[in-house]
């Protein structure tokens, strides 16, 4: 009805136009006002159609508003039912993600602690060359005949410059022993081949000297530093300062086990074992060459992968240590840090120390026969860079079987 509306005005606006004219005809004069033809008057429309026109109209009116309002409604309509659909997605994913089993709680990361060589304290392994160092400087103040022939063999890396400066420093001396009225055994030129060469770059070389009574001055004849006995010691000064330098060992930092008790719970989460306890050291490559040189001799590069890795352990080259954790009857769980290099025979050492009483018991591997108790080395057991282990016992009883110290070190870390 819209439409054909439209049309009539459109007809009647084009009627209103006059006649047309073609482009390629010659205009003619328009007429002046007075010969304008004079336009008939229009009859206005009959009631009739009036009311036929507004009927229209209003049906027209009607139709349009009514068609609003189904968009608006259908709008209003997709725009819920797509909120629905979001919610129920939401809603599932919920489900889902409460309904899927957690993974257990990571332990923080498990570092190493060494035990210090000099004091005895418990140390994080990245923390023990600072502190190993600060031991020696107070020892040298207390001891330090003793401290300096600790460092010389401990700082000194290389073990045959080491051997032959030992051997130097005690030759000085022991020539002042020997003959302790000879002038020339009291006086070493530090410029000397041997002296540049053996004690100078030996650390700890000249304290030992300066320990033992020599004396380092320069000459001002000649320009040449010394170093020179003023006053003779004592010979029973001089053999102590030999034989101490001759009995000294290396002082290492040890292992701790930084034994702990853990609950059931903790015992069965994960845990991330710290770089310490796979780096691979200088050391260990050049072993890993001679390892390597040896089989090529016995001719073991024919054998297969699977008879290699029987013989050194599958990866066992990389970590050096191992974290071994002991469930026992109660659900309680012995933690301890071992190296990869410890025997099947020191985990049993280190059960039978946690204790309240002596008890027989066994090792079981899950899946596995019983542990033997030997001297075959975790690596080659499987039990690096971590084991679990199940105890087992004949003897029971109403309280656990660690000892009261350690029950009282309970952790649920």
């Amino acid at each position: 009805m819209k439409k054909f509306i439209k049309k009539l005005v459109a007809d009647v606006k084009f009627a209103d136009a006059g006649t047309g004219q073609r482009l390629n005809e010659e205009k003619t004069p328009k007429p002046g006002p007075s010969s304008a033809p004079v336009p008939a008057s229009r009859r206005p429309p009959s009631a009739d159609a009036q009311s036929a026109g507004a009927a229209a109209l209003a049906r027209l009116e009607a139709a349009s508003n009514k068609g609003n309002k189904q968009n608006s409604a259908m709008r209003a309509q997709q725009l819920e039912l797509k909120k629905q659909m979001q919610r129920q997605v939401l809603e599932e994913r919920t489900s889902a993600a409460m309904s899927a089993p957690r993974e257990p709680e990571v332990i923080p990361q498990v570092g190493l602690r060494m035990v210090c060589p000099i004091c005895g304290a418990s140390i994080p392994k990245p923390q023990m060359s600072a502190h190993f160092e600060s031991c020696l400087e107070k020892e040298l103040e207390l001891k330090p005949l003793e401290t300096t022939c600790t460092m010389i063999y401990t700082l000194n890396k290389d073990e045959e410059k080491l051997a032959i400066g030992v051997k130097t420093l005690a030759f000085f001396v022991q020539n002042v022993v020997k003959s302790p009225e000879e002038e020339k055994y009291k006086k070493i030129r530090v410029s000397n081949g041997g002296v540049q060469k053996k004690i100078m770059p030996l650390v700890g070389g000249v304290e030992f000297l300066e320990i033992a009574g020599f004396t380092r001055i320069t000459d001002d004849n000649d320009g040449e530093e010394y170093f020179i006995m003023l006053e003779t010691p004592t010979i029973d000064h001089l053999t102590l300062c030999i034989e101490t330098l001759q009995n000294s060992k290396k002082a290492s930092p040890t292992l701790d086990r930084d034994t702990k008790v853990l609950q059931s719970s903790a015992g069965l989460q994960r845990y991330e074992l710290s770089t310490d306890f796979y780096r691979v050291t200088k050391e260990d490559l050049m072993a890993e060459q001679k390892r390597r040189a040896e089989e090529a001799e016995r001719g073991d590069l024919m054998r297969t992968k699977a008879m290699r890795d029987k013989d050194a352990g599958v990866g066992m080259r990389i970590y050096h240590y191992s974290i071994i954790r002991i469930r026992f009857p109660d659900g309680l769980y012995l933690q301890g840090t071992f190296s990869a290099h410890d025997t099947v025979e020191s985990i049993f050492k280190f059960v039978e120390s946690s204790l309240r009483h002596p008890v027989s018991f066994t090792l079981i591997t899950p899946g596995l026969p019983a542990l033997k108790r030997d001297s075959t080395l975790l690596k080659a057991a499987g039990l690096v860079p971590s084991g679990v282990l199940n105890l087992s016992t004949i003897d029971r009883t109403e309280f656990t079987l660690l000892s009261d110290e350690l029950v009282c070190k309970l952790s649920d870390l």
